[in-house]
């Protein structure tokens, strides 16, 4: 199959490779570009676990301390990877969403004896942080990457959306759905999505879809990269 990916560079590029490992072709089209933020090394001596939502988050982490010790609390498998691949050595999965992470965090640690600081790009899961703070955790928002949209689909998404030559789009979150929404509009391509299968990781983004309309629309048991996998069969 030939698949559109919309994730940030660095981690299309990673599932690109997972995709032709399994004999599909990846067509790249980074709905959001990612940058990194700089600056002096984090003081982390009294927190108790770094919260991190994103493979990003862990990127943006590991730039900004050495410290590869401090507890990692994730979202998912991707995320888990990544933080192993930096080096963290305790690192402990909620194999979810960011709903399912606050309830780990729960079952994981206890109010007090120290902060979670939460790894951030400058949008925020608020509810996952208003749902810890609420249990009586002190929770700091560290916003260590940027994020910027994308105006348009990459040339060669556009040229293969063009020619009726993509079988599936992955999506992975409900935003990168709404910029891609857009970017599909702005292409005059709307048309050509029907005959194409959407994968979504969530039913929260085949909610964001409208008003483009797919020939099947798939959504993931589970929210993550694995699971959205799976439905290649």
């Amino acid at each position: 199959m030939r698949i559109l990916v919309t994730r940030p560079a660095e981690e299309g590029e990673r599932l690109a490779r997972l995709l032709r490992e399994r004999g599909h072709e990846a067509i790249l089209s980074p709905a959001i570009d990612i940058q990194l933020e700089d600056g002096p090394d984090l003081s982390l001596g009294t927190v108790k676990a770094i919260l991190v939502t994103s493979a990003n988050g862990v990127r943006a982490l590991a730039r900004r301390t050495r410290n590869r010790r401090v507890p990692l609390f994730v979202v998912g498998p991707q995320t888990a990877e990544a933080a192993r691949a930096a080096g963290f050595v305790s690192v402990r999965d909620a194999k979810g969403d960011s709903k399912i992470l606050a309830q780990s965090v729960r079952e994981w640690t206890s109010p007090g004896g120290g902060s979670l600081v939460y790894a951030a790009g400058d949008t925020i899961a608020d509810d996952f942080v208003s749902a810890l703070s609420g249990q009586g955790f002190d929770v700091e928002v560290l916003r260590l990457y940027r994020t910027r949209e994308t105006e348009a689909l990459s040339d060669a998404a556009a040229a293969a959306l063009a020619s009726d030559a993509v079988d599936a789009v992955m999506l992975f979150s409900p935003r990168s759905a709404r910029i891609f929404v857009q970017q599909v509009l702005r292409a005059d391509l709307q048309k050509k999505c029907e005959r194409a299968a959407v994968l979504c990781i969530s039913p929260a983004i085949a909610a964001a879809l409208f008003p483009l309309h797919f020939a099947h629309v798939q959504i993931a048991a589970q929210p993550n990269r694995d699971s959205i996998l799976d439905l290649l069969g």
